[in-house]
């Protein structure tokens, strides 16, 4: 197995964790210090001393903490400075939708959250900065992401260990500008796909299907919601790493089935990676899913195991420089931990099984299932404080329509957006849906009979309880 990039990557995720938390000058300091490793090394190497088997690593390690390091500083001193962060009371802003306006707190209670790119404030243009917006759900549901709008908004700080530069509460919008082309055919795509899930399936089944297709959780009945985390199963109606990989692998199937070359068959699978973080929208979190989604894929296909590691680190080192709030997200640790149990045991896993005379297909299976929820129980502990004891079950229980669901639903997505929302394309569409009722059905079950008993997860003293109780 190749580790390498796996060293940089932990050092880039340490740096750009602790410059997240810390103030601008511990990240400085780091910056430094790094830059000076790096150098000393490559000094060493140049003069002959040391060999670059021995330093090799450590200077692209120390290097790319330098850079990472340098990068975030003058992040966190741009946001500093930007006007928006001087402002106080109410002001009128210029801005861009950045993410769909998703419903927050309480059913009732009518308010949305959504990130957004500020670019003016009042008569003044600004430099783009990064913004949490919250508002009124009637004044800004159906919005697009890409949509620009102008509102007037309240200023107040910015949450902690991010890169945004200020909170806005906002009042109703009026838009100056539509969104890109391609917002607009994943909005009709998600929209049509609700619509033929309402006349398809009954009420949970259908406000679950958008979410576990397209990460539209939007229709998910609040007790299922609430089932599927007991049950260890809310990851399914989050775009993962995994949709990705059912989708993108799919497609690799069939164009290798019908004698498309290697080369030829990774552009396709490129090209629906793209397609399909542009459908379910290219916020952070899709983008580090499409990240290990891509790497689950390689580990799919590739000749050789040994190239997944690399490409696990490479997407770490990554999705951390462009994005670097990934690194205390929670999300990112299941991913990566999630990508990584399944590369490094879940083959081990699978052939032990196959020793043991386990069908092929199933033993991928349940390997995937429980190397995947064995490593990323201890994170979710951390985070919630929470351990769900049926988890492992209730993902295997599952785990076989996981698939199906994901790849008829995209293409039933697609389908359905052709033509007039009672055309052929939309009849074809609620024909697959009515097709998915048995596997959602059993996957609405598995939530209510593991997810309902007030057993299902256990009260453990995680990360979330001790900054509770500090």
């Amino acid at each position: 197995m190749d580790f390498r990039l796996l060293v940089p990557a932990v050092m880039v995720w340490s740096v750009t964790a602790c410059g997240l938390v810390a103030p601008v000058g511990v990240g400085v300091g780091v910056a430094i210090v790094s830059a000076v490793v790096a150098l000393a090394g490559v000094l060493a190497c140049g003069a002959h001393r040391l060999g670059w088997e021995a330093v090799g690593l450590v200077v692209v390690g120390a290097g790319l903490a330098a850079a990472c390091a340098t990068s975030l500083s003058l992040r966190q001193e741009a946001r500093a400075d930007h006007p928006l962060s001087h402002v106080s009371g109410k002001a009128t802003v210029v801005m861009t939708l950045r993410s769909d306006p998703l419903p927050i707190g309480p059913t009732g209670q009518g308010r949305i959250r959504a990130r957004v790119d500020v670019e003016q404030i009042g008569t003044e243009r600004v430099s783009t900065a990064p913004a949490d917006l919250r508002g009124a759900t009637q004044a800004w549901a159906g919005l697009l992401p890409g949509q620009r709008v102008v509102a007037v908004v309240k200023v107040r700080p910015p949450p902690d260990r991010t890169l945004l530069v200020a909170s806005l509460t906002a009042s109703s919008p009026k838009l100056v500008g539509g969104p890109p082309a391609y917002q607009t055919v994943a909005g009709s795509i998600r929209q049509r796909l609700q619509l033929v899930a309402t006349r398809a399936l009954g009420p949970e089944a259908a406000g679950l299907l958008p979410g576990l297709v397209l990460g539209d959780e939007s229709g998910v009945d609040e007790g299922l919601r609430d089932d599927f985390r007991a049950a260890g199963l809310s990851h399914l109606t989050a775009v993962s790493g995994a949709n990705f990989a059912i989708v993108c692998g799919a497609a690799l199937l069939i164009v290798r089935s019908i004698g498309v070359p290697p080369r030829s068959s990774a552009i396709v699978g490129l090209v629906v990676i793209v397609g399909f973080v542009m459908l379910v929208r290219p916020t952070p979190s899709v983008l580090r899913a499409a990240l290990m989604g891509g790497v689950g894929v390689l580990a799919l296909f590739a000749s050789r195991r040994s190239q997944s590691l690399p490409a696990l680190g490479a997407a770490v080192i990554g999705g951390l420089l462009w994005w670097p709030e990934l690194a205390l997200q929670p999300g990112f640790a299941l991913s990566v931990a999630a990508t990584c149990a399944i590369v490094l045991w879940a083959p081990r896993l699978r052939d032990r099984l196959r020793a043991w005379r386990c069908p092929p297909g199933l033993a991928e299976v349940i390997a995937m299932a429980v190397t995947a929820q064995v490593v990323t129980a201890p994170v979710v502990v951390l985070v919630t404080g929470q351990l769900s004891v049926v988890g492992i079950v209730a993902n295997l229980l599952v785990a076989p329509v996981v698939a199906i669901i994901s790849v008829v639903g995209t293409a039933a997505a697609l389908i359905g957006a052709i033509g007039p929302p009672d055309g052929l394309g939309a009849g074809i569409a609620e024909l697959l849906v009515r097709a998915l009722g048995p596997e959602l059905w059993w996957m609405i079950w598995c939530a209510h009979a593991f997810g309902g008993p007030g057993w299902a997860s256990v009260e453990v003293l995680g990360w979330a309880s001790v900054e509770v109780l500090g």
